[in-house]
């Protein structure tokens, strides 16, 4: 009985902390018609230099990008400049940014990459978005 116990708990530890990563198909799931001409003119619309920014990489189906919702929208709220990305619209863009895991959060300072998040955590998220504009 013992045994079986500790696998319960092994396979729901498992099963939790895996959130919305699925790394089958690049990092996204589902099948897609990709049009790289629309995900450069997103990637040309962002036009991120020189500017500080929160990317947030979702996806409809993603549980844990709903429950993140919230969080994101606090940090709006604040003054959080966050360009939010649906992954299953914009498979490409995703690739450009090596998106493997949903959510995922991209910290851009001055227009740099000064970090990321991937995963459902609001205290972390919350923590490094306010600090890009300390």
């Amino acid at each position: 009985m013992g045994m079986y116990l500790r696998v319960l708990i092994l396979l729901s530890l498992i099963t939790l902390f895996a959130g919305c990563l699925d790394y089958g198909n690049g990092g996204l799931s589902g099948t897609y018609e990709s049009n790289s001409n629309e995900d450069n003119q997103k990637l040309n619309n962002l036009n991120l230099e020189g500017k500080t920014e929160v990317l947030e990489f979702y996806a409809d189906w993603c549980g844990y990008c709903k429950a993140l919702e919230p969080t994101m929208n606090q940090l709006e709220n604040e003054g959080v400049k966050i360009i939010k990305i649906n992954t299953d619209k914009y498979p490409e863009l995703a690739r450009q940014f090596g998106i493997r895991g949903l959510p995922t959060v991209i910290y851009i300072k001055d227009g740099k990459i000064v970090g990321r998040t991937v995963g459902y955590a609001p205290e972390e998220i919350t923590k490094k978005a306010k600090a890009l504009y300390d």
